[in-house]
C-alpha cells in the first residue's frame, strides 16, 4: 500500500505545492490537510496517516505544540518544512526536541541545484521518515510516558517489522530519543544485528581499498554521490546503492561498566546527519564543564542554520559550543560546529591546531562533510582521536573513518536502536571499522571514562 502523507500548512500555496510533489510518486499518496496545528492533531486522529509534513509557523495552534499533541496522543513520523531565518531554525529544533524526525527548508533552492533534485530530495526524506513508526513511538514513550504502540502496517515498511521483533522498554528513558536498553546488555556482549529496517549508503564501487585522497579525489565524490550539491542525497540515489546488511558482532558499551582502555586523546570528533540534533544534544549536554579536548562536530544542516544550533547548544551545554569559523585555535573543553555549506578542515600550525574554512566544491554533495573534515583530522592528529558517527541517511564518514582507524583512532558509531536514519553508523559498521556500538544515552559517560578515566 502506498505511504500515507498528512500535509499541514496554513499556506494553500503550499500546500498545493508539497501535494504536486507527494502524488507524483505512485509509492505515496495524499490523505489529507490540515491548516493549523489544532486541525493537524484532529486529523492524525482521524485519518492515521504515516507520516506528517508540519509548517511551524500556524495560527491556532503552531507546529512545535502540534508535534507535542500528536506525539502525546498518536506517535506518527512527523517532518518539518521551516523557514530559512533565525527565528525559523530555532523554532525547527524546538520541534525535533518535541518529537518531529527531520526537517527540511521551505526555500528549496537551498537543498538543491534543480527544482527536479529538489522535488526528489523532498520525496525521498518523506519516504525515509515514513518508516521510522518505531522510532516515533520510542521519543513519545520516553518525553510523554505513552506506553503502548503497534505498529502500522499500512505502509508495509521494514520498520514496522523490524519494531514488532523488539521488545518493548521496561521503563520509560531519560532521553528524548527513548534508548532501547536490553537487560542483558554488557560490554562484553555481543550483538548480531536482526532488525530488516531499511538503511541507506553510498555506491561501493571503488570505496573498498582506496588509497587516494578524500580531500582531492573530486571525481570519486561526485561519482559516488551522483554529482548532487545539496546538504543531504536523496533517498532515491541512496538506495539504488544501499550496502548490503551484513550480520556483525560488535560489542555494545555501557557506561556503568565500561572499561578505558588507556589509550590518550587529543581530539573528539562527531559526524552525523538526520535526526542528529537531538542526538548531538544529547551527547554534548552530558560532558563536564572540564572535558579535556577540543571537539570537531560536522552535522549535514543548511547554512542558515548552523550559528543558531551552535547557539542553542552553547546554551544547553555546560562545555563551550561554537560555530567553527576560519583560524580558531583548538581548545580543550569548546565543541566547533561545522557551518553549513562549506567545508571544515583542521591543518597544523607550529603547536597549533588550527580550523580553515573553505567553499565547498560544487560537485561536493555533503556541505559540510564529514568524510573530508576526518581526512583532514587524521593527517593532524593521527591515531589520538575517538571519532563518532552518529544517525544519519547515507554512508558519510565511512572513508574518513577508515582513514583515522589506519593510524590507531578509535571509532565508535550509534547502535541502530536509537538511530533515527541506521544509514552511517551502518555504513562505518559494515565496513569493519568500528570498534563499538553505542546506545545514544551511554555515548557522554562512556566517553567520559575513555577520555578522563572516571
Amino acid at each position: 500500500m502506498p505511504i500515507r502523507v498528512l500535509i499541514v500548512d496554513d499556506s494553500s500555496f503550499f500546500r498545493r505545492r508539497i501535494s504536486e510533489i507527494v502524488s507524483k510518486d505512485s509509492a505515496m499518496e495524499v490523505v489529507g490537510f490540515a491548516t493549523n496545528g489544532k486541525d493537524a492533531v484532529d486529523k492524525v486522529a482521524e485519518l492515521k496517516p504515516d507520516v506528517i509534513t508540519m509548517d511551524v509557523e500556524m495560527p491556532v495552534m503552531n507546529g512545535i505544540d502540534a508535534v507535542k499533541g500528536i506525539m502525546s496522543a498518536n506517535p506518527t513520523p512527523i517532518i518539518m518544512f521551516s523557514s530559512l531565518t533565525e527565528e525559523g531554525a530555532a523554532a525547527t529544533f524546538n520541534a525535533l526536541d518535541a518529537g518531529a524526525l527531520d526537517f527540511i527548508t521551505k526555500n528549496f533552492d537551498d537543498i538543491a541545484r534543480n527544482r527536479d533534485e529538489a522535488m526528489e530530495i523532498i520525496r525521498g526524506k518523506i519516504k525515509n521518515i515514513s518508516r521510522q513508526k518505531y522510532q516515533a513511538s520510542r521519543i513519545a514513550r520516553a518525553r510523554y510516558g505513552v506506553s503502548s504502540f503497534s505498529p502500522s502496517t499500512s505502509v508495509g515498511s521494514s520498520a514496522a517489522v523490524s519494531a514488532s521483533r523488539r521488545s518493548e522498554d521496561p521503563q520509560p528513558a531519560n532521553s528524548v530519543l527513548g534508548s532501547y536498553r536490553r537487560t542483558s546488555d554488557t560490554i562484553a556482549s555481543s550483538r548480531t544485528s536482526t532488525s530488516s529496517a531499511r538503511s541507506f549508503g553510498t555506491p561501493a564501487s571503488g570505496v573498498t581499498g582506496r588509497s587516494s585522497s578524500v580531500l582531492q579525489d573530486r571525481g570519486y565524490v561526485a561519482s559516488r554521490l551522483g554529482q548532487r550539491s545539496s546538504f543531504q542525497t536523496s533517498a532515491q540515489t541512496a538506495a539504488m546503492h544501499q550496502p548490503a546488511r551484513k550480520e556483525c558482532s560488535l560489542p555494545e558499551l555501557n557506561a556503568s561498566i565500561y572499561k578505558p582502555s588507556g589509550k590518550k586523546y587529543s581530539l573528539l570528533a562527531i559526524g552525523s546527519s538526520t535526526g542528529g540534533p537531538v542526538a548531538l544534544q544529547e551527547v554534548l549536554t552530558n560532558l563536564p564543564e572540564n572535558f579535556p579536548l577540543p571537539i570537531i562536530i560536522v552535522q549535514h544542516m543548511p547554512s542558515t542554520f548552523t550559528s543558531s544550533f551552535a547557539a542553542r547548544l552553547d546554551k544547553l551545554c555546560r562545555i563551550t559550543v561554537c560555530e567553527a569559523k576560519n583560524n580558531d585555535v583548538l581548545k580543550p573543553g569548546t565543541a566547533y560546529l561545522a557551518p553549513g555549506g562549506m567545508q571544515l578542515y583542521v591543518e597544523t600550525r607550529g603547536f597549533q591546531k588550527v580550523i580553515k574554512i573553505r567553499e565547498s566544491e560544487p560537485q561536493m554533495c555533503y556541505r559540510p562533510c564529514v568524510d573530508i573534515s576526518f581526512e583532514s583530522i587524521n593527517k593532524s592528529f593521527g591515531g589520538s582521536v575517538l571519532a563518532l558517527i552518529l544517525t544519519g541517511m547515507g554512508a558519510d564518514g565511512k572513508e574518513g573513518c577508515r582513514k583515522l582507524k589506519s593510524s590507531g583512532a578509535s571509532i565508535w558509531a550509534q547502535n541502530e536502536e536509537t538511530c533515527v536514519i541506521y544509514g552511517m553508523p551502518q555504513a562505518v559498521v559494515n565496513a569493519g571499522v568500528a570498534d563499538y556500538v553505542v546506545p545514544i544515552r551511554e555515548f557522554a559517560g562512556c566517553i567520559q571514562r575513555e577520555v578522563m578515566n572516571t
